[in-house]
């Protein structure tokens, strides 16, 4: 029963699971360093009322610890430390300061300083998203740095006194807060595994959701040929079987008329009628096989163009695309011009190119990020533009995705939908008379331009 609960790591990118969880812990780590920050005046206050000789001093001391951390946070997103470099090195400035002063207190405000020490170090193990080794460490650090401080700042009583006034207590909550630390992290990369993998399930939703379009696209396309050939054979049949109906039976007339008068031909040639009478029989017999297997060779159809209002298909293909965008937790805002945007233009594959449009850019657009989709009027041109602020995909990688088919070899003819979706809705836009554009910059975000000749 216990095996149904493990989680398998196996399937998952590593890469991808290290980047969203380092950017899960920097977040975290930026909430760590500002709230240090932001408690110093709390600090101050229980230095006045605990320490109401010394608390000027330990004001200066706490606002250069403060300015410190503050230093060394900037430093290391300056320098692109790992969050864990950060937090490790202002966490053991934060350790050492607590331990000296709880090391310093009289003994009867001792508890209330370890007490504040528990709370600082819970905060940085409930907090921070660390491997739980640097945890560890902070809590080495803190048990070293008190031990020798109160080794240092002299106290005639021993160990026990200390322990007996707080530290057991500060004890036992920062090895229970190491524990918190394991698990907290754990649990993070568990979620975090889990959402990778939702992510690309959902990917191949939308990849599979392409492949129906695209075989729909193929089945209406190849009712086309068939009706095509259908009506060319029917057509062609008719004419041939009454060509060669006409042919035979004046045969059979000229015939039918020579027997009437046998009475004066010759033996000879009643021979060469009767063999003139089988060989119509089989002319007539290969007509008709001729006939019935006439069969058309034009592969091509054309396109069967037609009015189409370009407001109504955004608005389905919108639709029918908005579970796959729910599941990756991105936000459709859809905007469609009310006036009428009527194209002319092959219905059908109008709405392969939005499909495959739509699809991709819902697979390259980041998670809990927001889609804005519009519809316009420019002139003599219908315009959708997408809009993605999220992560940039960049312009090299669009370059690669929007052109694909143009480099594509015999071998590769087999490339999935995720790689060739783009380049095949803008080579189909440029089949139809349209204009498929791109964009990947800090200005506009990933950025999508679909243009098309307005019908007046």
């Amino acid at each position: 029963m216990l095996n149904n609960l493990k989680f398998s790591y196996v399937s998952i990118d590593q890469e991808e699971l290290a980047h969203e969880m380092n950017v899960k812990g920097k977040f975290y780590a930026n909430v760590v360093h500002w709230t240090l920050i932001f408690s110093l005046p709390i600090f101050w206050l229980l230095d006045y009322i605990f320490l109401p000789h010394d608390w000027v001093d330990l004001l200066f001391v706490r606002l250069i610890i403060c300015l410190l951390t503050y230093v060394i946070y900037m430093l290391g997103n300056k320098k692109r430390w790992p969050h864990y470099v950060s937090v490790s090195a202002f966490g053991a400035v934060n350790m050492l300061l607590n331990a000296g002063i709880c090391a310093i207190v009289p003994v009867n405000n001792m508890l209330p300083y370890f007490l504040l020490f528990s709370i600082v170090i819970l905060l940085f193990n409930i907090t921070v998203l660390w491997e739980p080794k640097y945890s560890l460490i902070q809590c080495c650090v803190a048990f070293a740095g008190l031990v020798l401080f109160y080794k240092l700042f002299n106290r005639y009583d021993g160990y026990e006194t200390m322990v007996a006034n707080g530290a057991g207590v500060f004890f036992v909550i920062a090895c229970f807060s190491c524990l918190i630390a394991y698990n907290r992290y754990q649990i993070f990369k568990r979620e975090t595994a889990r959402g990778i993998l939702i992510e690309e399930a959902n990917n191949r939703l939308l990849e599979q959701n392409e492949k129906i379009n695209d075989q729909h696209q193929v089945i209406e396309e190849a009712n086309r040929k068939v009706k095509k050939l259908s009506d060319y054979r029917f057509n062609t049949l008719n004419m041939m079987l009454h060509d060669f109906r006409n042919f035979t039976g004046s045969i059979q007339m000229s015939l039918d008329l020579m027997h009437n008068t046998n009475g004066n031909l010759t033996a000879e040639q009643k021979e060469i009628l009767g063999y003139i009478a089988v060989g119509n029989d089989k002319l007539k017999y290969l007509a008709e096989k001729v006939a019935t297997s006439t069969d058309s060779e034009a592969a091509k159809v054309d396109y069967n163009y037609a009015e189409v209002n370009f407001g109504k298909e955004v608005e389905k293909a919108t639709m029918q695309l908005a579970d796959a965008a729910q599941m990756k937790q991105i936000h459709l805002l859809l905007n469609i011009d009310p006036s009428s945007l009527m194209l002319y233009v092959d219905k059908i594959f109008l709405e392969q190119i939005l499909t495959k449009l739509f699809s991709n850019v819902i697979r390259y657009a980041q998670s809990n990020s927001v889609l804005a989709i519009y519809t316009l009027k420019v002139g003599n041109k219908a315009v959708l533009e997408i809009t993605n602020k999220g992560k940039l995909i960049g312009m090299e990688r669009m370059h690669k995705l929007f052109n694909n088919l143009e480099n594509l070899n015999q071998t590769n003819q087999t490339a999935t939908q995720s790689v060739l979706g783009f380049a095949t809705a803008k080579k189909l836009t440029e089949q139809m008379g349209g204009k498929l554009t791109y964009n990947s910059v800090e200005s506009t975000g990933n950025f999508y331009r679909l243009e098309f000749n307005l019908t007046q």
